[in-house]
C-alpha cells in the first residue's frame, strides 16, 4: 500500500545557511522523518553535500527568476486521459508510472486491492498497481516500475515538458 504524507512547499531559505535563496539559484529539497513526523528543509547547491541522516527524500529545483511566466498543469481530465492513452506504449511504462503516481498524490485516484491479480499470468513477475478514478470509478492499470538515479533525471524533464505548459497558453485555450 503507499504510504501518504504531507510536505510543505519551499521554505526559500537555504537551512545550512540561514539565508534567502536567491533568484534563479538552484537547489536542493530534503524530505527528512522525525519524531513529529516528515520535515522538508532546502539548502542550497552550495551547502549541499549529501542528503541528511533520517532522509527520505530529495530533489534538485531551482528558484524561479522574477517576470518568469508561471507555469500550470495540465487539468485533470488531460493527465487521466494521458495516463490511459500511455498504455499501449511499452517504450514509456517508467514516464507512466511516474505520472500515475503523480495523479496518485493528486488524489485523482486511488489503489484499489484487486485480490489475485497482483501478478499478472501473462506478463510473469511484473507487478500492477490498480488505480481507481475518482470522477468516474473507473479502473487503470499500472506498471511498476524500477527507476534508476541516473534515469530520473530525464525522466522527470520528460514528464514536466509533457504535463505543464505556460498560464498564458491555457488562458487562451
Amino acid at each position: 500500500m503507499v504510504e501518504e504524507f504531507k510536505v510543505n512547499r519551499s521554505s526559500r531559505q537555504c537551512f545550512a545557511q540561514q539565508r534567502p535563496l536567491r533568484e534563479g539559484e538552484w537547489y536542493y529539497s530534503v524530505v527528512i522523518a522525525n519524531d513529529k513526523g516528515y520535515q522538508r528543509r532546502d539548502y542550497s547547491a552550495e551547502a549541499w553535500e549529501t542528503p541528511p541522516e533520517g532522509s527520505v527524500g530529495f530533489w534538485k529545483c531551482q528558484m524561479p527568476l522574477n517576470g518568469e511566466r508561471k507555469m500550470v498543469l495540465a487539468p485533470r481530465e488531460v493527465l487521466i486521459d494521458l495516463l490511459r492513452q500511455m498504455e499501449s506504449d511499452p517504450d514509456r511504462a517508467k514516464l507512466r508510472f511516474l505520472l500515475a503516481l503523480m495523479v496518485l498524490r493528486r488524489r485523482y485516484v486511488r489503489v484499489i486491492d484487486s485480490p489475485g491479480t497482483d501478478v499478472s499470468a501473462d506478463t510473469e513477475g511484473l507487478k500492477f498497481m490498480h488505480l481507481e478514478v475518482i470522477d468516474d470509478g473507473t479502473t487503470i492499470e499500472v506498471l511498476e516500475c524500477r527507476i534508476g538515479k541516473q534515469e530520473s533525471e530525464s525522466l522527470s524533464e520528460a514528464l514536466v515538458e509533457l504535463l505543464y505548459c505556460e498560464a498564458s497558453e491555457m488562458e487562451d485555450a
